[in-house]
């Protein structure tokens, strides 16, 4: 070779290794480690970046900050890699020169999102690729699962990247300011703006990019941006002040086109404020064009969805209260707009769904984002928080403890059993905590369906999520009237459930509507009518009574007797409702005598403590029970009783009887 000409070559060399160089940081053999200054980290365990300081290979300098866990090269059983959580970063800088380019390699490529503080990134098969020219570039990981790096391929310049090129300002300073989302509706269609406030990004799909903004008061207000940015955003990712647009208005819709001057974010804020907004039970309000929900992300439980048709159309429905408490039927229109999976729809389900609003042709309309199968709502809170008329699916096993045939309401009784409860009221009372609570009782009302009845009938435990139907009579007696069978739950068995005793010599009487629950008292007639009363005059508090029809002969041939029944409560009239005491019972508060809003229905007789006035021929004077312990009274109590009587000729008899 001409000696010459390879001078030059070498020169040539020389020259493009000054102005391009590369450095690997190799993160998944332990030579690499080591090579960086690394210490290598032994089996299921890690070295802390951050913790170990700033390294620098071939003049690139590699600092790392903790985010949610430490920024570290972990060792899974001698497979090492550089794994980066939620909030953690990494910077590469230089001292001299510049950065103009960086590939990641990812050991795990199911969660890589990395977002570089300049330049521009992209991911593709597992490598991420940025471009830039900066003499240090951040990359903060938001993924809400650890990102995992097998090398970094840092390129470097010796040119000095100073602040790039300087191209001319193509923003015209005569062109509209605009500081505010809310102001966008009133400027006129075709009018250009650049935008002088940061917002973040609150959904993105292909063209469409849905911000929010938070005014120094902390109202949030919501815009729609339609066209290509150049840019491709994570959620809570905030927009610098500068962009431009054109105020647009398509279908009745308020929008920006014509985006321009986008840039990359600033930070990233944290999925408080990109959630949806919780409307639930306020389908009616956000369907009214007039109340300004368009282009906000909101989510909806509990609702009934219609089957979607062929061009992606279909129709949410929700029952809801208005002012004065009285149920109505809202519906609000919905069209897949972003192609997601639709779900089967079952008319007897329950559907929670989250999307975003907009306005078409003047009407409100639902893009969906995901829509799941509602996963069901607590007995306690249907029952103390529910609509008449509002399909509810009981995510609670529930326990059958009776039956009742009345005909055209054949009516199982359950129970959840349940003995506390998570409050989660901070929203509207300041707090969340776990709380003492009572088990609740709900009837399964079904109909005239006697072979729902009869499957019912022959199940001890339900399982969750399979009780569904319809709300009625929450105030006084609850039901759910069942549209489909329920499912017993496998392998379970039925727990000595939790039943209250009520003695009407008390003064407090506090069981809920459709309770199951045992009930004490004198069995009188008066006025034709049975009562179960507190002593036996019976103008004292009295019960009224539903004769099971099993039970009448025997009852009715025996009135003025102490009964111990077990027994469903129902109520006459709605209590009203009291909010101050924990858990929440209702008390009834329009009648002094509010035990005669009671009506009971006899199940069974648990005990009755009636005593014969003579016992061949003789005279009762004493009785005594003794329960098998031994403990002695002169009332009937827990458990078996060894009834002993004492007569006037000075000899005793005894009987076995059942205990109060």
């Amino acid at each position: 070779m001409n000696r010459l000409f390879s001078f030059f070559l070498m020169a040539v060399s020389a020259f493009l290794s000054l102005q391009a160089a590369e450095v690997t940081f190799d993160f998944s053999t332990a030579q690499g480690i080591t090579a960086m200054g690394y210490a290598v980290p032994a089996p299921s365990a890690g070295t802390n970046l951050a913790q170990a300081g700033p390294v620098t290979v071939g003049g690139v300098t590699l600092t790392a900050t903790d985010g949610a866990t430490q920024t570290r090269i972990w060792n899974s059983q001698g497979n090492y890699t550089l794994r980066i959580y939620v909030d953690g970063t990494i910077t590469l800088s230089v001292a001299q020169g510049s950065i103009t380019g960086v590939i990641i390699n990812a050991a795990n490529t199911t969660n890589f999102d990395l977002l570089p503080s300049v330049g521009d990134y992209s991911v593709a098969g597992g490598v991420g690729a940025w471009t830039g020219n900066a003499a240090a570039v951040t990359f903060t990981h938001f993924g809400t699962k650890n990102a995992q790096m097998a090398s970094l391929v840092v390129t470097t310049s010796s040119d000095d990247p100073g602040d790039g090129p300087d191209p001319e300002d193509p923003i015209d300073p005569n062109i509209t300011k605009l500081d505010s989302i809310q102001h966008l509706s009133a400027l006129e269609d075709g009018t250009a703006f650049q935008f002088t406030s940061d917002v973040y990004v609150n959904y993105q799909w292909n063209e469409y990019l849905w911000v929010m903004q938070l005014d120094q008061e902390g109202e949030a207000y919501a815009g729609l941006i339609y066209g290509a940015t150049g840019k491709q955003y994570p959620l809570g990712a905030v927009i610098p002040a500068g962009w431009t647009g054109v105020k647009k208005t398509y279908k009745g819709l308020v929008e920006v086109g014509d985006p321009a001057h986008f840039a990359n974010p600033k930070t990233i804020l944290d999925e408080d404020y990109y959630s949806p907004f919780d409307v639930t039970g306020y389908l009616s309000y956000i369907a009214d064009p007039v109340e300004g929900w368009e282009n906000y992300k909101v989510m909806l439980d509990g609702v009934g969805l219609s089957e979607i048709d062929d061009r992606g159309n279909f129709t949410i429905t929700s029952i809801e209260a208005d002012e004065d408490g009285l149920t109505h039927e809202a519906t609000m229109a919905g069209f897949n707009k972003f192609a997601i999976d639709y779900p089967q729809v079952d008319s007897t389900e329950l559907y929670s769904i989250e999307g975003m609003v907009i306005t078409y042709n003047d009407e409100m309309e639902l893009y969906p984002i995901s829509i799941t199968a509602d996963p069901g709502t607590r007995l306690w809170k249907v029952l103390y928080a529910g609509e008449d008329g509002q399909q509810y699916k009981l995510n609670d096993t529930l326990y059958v403890a009776a039956t009742i045939d009345a005909g055209q309401h054949k009516l199982v009784y359950v129970t959840d059993d349940v003995d506390e409860v998570y409050y989660d009221l901070y929203a509207e009372w300041g707090y969340a905590e776990w709380m003492a609570w009572y088990p609740d009782w709900i009837a399964l009302d079904c109909s005239d369906n006697e072979a729902l009845f009869n499957s019912l009938a022959g199940k001890q435990v339900l399982k969750p999520g399979t009780v569904k139907g319809k709300l009625a009579d929450r105030l006084t007696n609850p039901r759910l009237v069942l549209n489909s069978f329920p499912e017993e739950l496998d392998e379970a068995q039925l727990p000595t459930l939790t039943m209250f005793k009520y003695d009407l010599s008390s003064d407090y009487l506090a069981a809920l509507g459709n309770e199951i629950g045992q009930a004490e008292g004198y069995f009188y007639y008066k006025d034709g009518k049975p009562y179960l009363c507190s002593e036996q005059d019976t103008v004292m508090v009295k019960l009224n009574f539903d004769y099971a029809p099993a039970l009448e002969a025997e009852m009715a041939a025996r009135e003025g007797h102490l009964y111990g029944l077990l027994c469903v409560f129902t109520l006459d009239e709605p209590w009203e409702e009291n909010l101050t005491s924990a858990p929440m019972r209702r008390i009834h508060a329009a009648d002094e005598d509010y035990f005669s809003n009671y009506t009971i229905y006899p199940l069974a007789i648990l005990s009755c403590a009636a005593v014969e006035e003579t016992v061949a021929g003789k005279q009762v004077v004493d009785v005594k029970y003794i329960t098998p312990s031994g403990v002695v009274s002169q009332q009937p109590q827990d458990g078996v009783n060894i009834v002993v009587k004492t007569l006037n000729d000075g000899s005793q008899t005894t009987v076995k009887r059942l205990g109060k």
